[in-house]
């Protein structure tokens, strides 16, 4: 079983030991005969950064790379983003409405601002977040 992530891509700019890297991001049909025929096929443009020291001695604009994070950055980011939204909209649900009683529109007026302030929290962390989900060049 993998234990990484891998994309391929082109290295965009190089700054010091900051890369980054262009990667076409494919749905999982995209390898399918019948995808111009298909409305959900689809690919993504998007710009992962990597730092790296001695990177401009290593690497140059317009290099073909492959980028890599471990698997479980990957399950830690949609735990974060998916898993504890959910626990949180439950908990909360089974709360306001069960033993505080509050009314429908009340307890999701809550729940908007709870998950509000989780993303924001997230948000805050961001530079924190990045350096534990960090992703580095094979080549």
């Amino acid at each position: 079983m993998k234990d990484k992530i891998e994309h391929q891509g082109v290295i965009e700019s190089i700054d010091g030991d900051h890369v980054s890297v262009n990667i076409v991001q494919l749905a999982a049909c995209s390898g399918c005969k019948a995808r111009s025929m298909c409305a959900s096929s689809e690919s993504k443009e998007k710009i992962i950064d990597v730092y790296e020291m001695g990177a401009e001695q290593k690497y140059r604009v317009g290099e073909q790379v492959n980028v890599c994070g471990a698997l479980s950055m990957g399950k830690q980011a949609v735990r974060l983003a998916f898993g504890v939204p959910l626990l949180l909209i439950a908990v909360w649900l089974l709360v306001a409405m069960v033993w505080m009683r509050l009314g429908e529109l009340m307890s999701v007026g809550i729940l908007a601002a709870i998950l509000a302030v989780y993303f924001y929290i997230l948000y805050l962390n961001r530079d924190r977040m990045a350096k534990r989900f960090a992703f580095w060049i094979e080549n």
